[in-house]
């Protein structure tokens, strides 16, 4: 008597990679080993879930050079390269686009005729705070379903992010 073959069934499909990552990363307290990879991954995946729920309509890096030009000043391309681990070309891009839409200008540096100085316009100023609003709408109706505890936590965790970033940046 032959046995046919049963058919053997199809394993479920592999969960994301990313998300299984991030639990792997997130599962239990982090550790001072840990605590990098776990902040890397959870803001990464914060980003990408912010971005889908505002709905901002341009690419993070857009409205994040407009965001450091408005917080910073004039700068000049190679700092907001270096400010934004993009690379040169990329930040010419970008800036090139975002000029185009009216919301950055360049002026020459006063300092050095050779380069030139990229500042917000009003309109920029205008669209980054409307960029704002949307993210904040998108991602508000999340972060008000934690306890009052947690919000005040996770708000000063963020003055302590900015913080330790913005004197590595100096």
């Amino acid at each position: 008597m032959t046995r046919t073959p049963q058919p053997v069934p199809t394993p479920p499909p592999a969960p994301d990679a990313q998300a299984e990552e991030l639990r792997a990363a997130t599962h239990g307290p982090a550790t001072p080993d840990t605590l990098p990879h776990h902040l890397a991954l959870v803001c990464s995946q914060f980003a990408r879930l912010a971005a889908r729920r505002s709905e901002v309509g341009v690419g993070s890096v857009s409205w994040r050079v407009v965001a450091t030009i408005e917080r910073l000043g004039p700068l000049r391309l190679s700092e907001i390269a270096e400010r934004e681990r993009v690379s040169r070309p990329t930040a010419t891009t970008v800036i090139k686009r975002l000029e185009e839409e009216g919301l950055v200008r360049r002026e020459s540096d006063p300092t050095d005729s050779r380069s030139s100085l990229v500042s917000t316009t009003e309109a920029g100023s205008a669209q980054l705070a409307a960029w704002r609003a949307q993210l904040a709408e998108g991602v508000g109706s999340l972060l008000q379903t934690l306890p009052s505890e947690d919000l005040e936590t996770l708000s000063r965790a963020s003055e302590i992010l900015a913080g330790l970033l913005e004197s590595h940046d100096r």
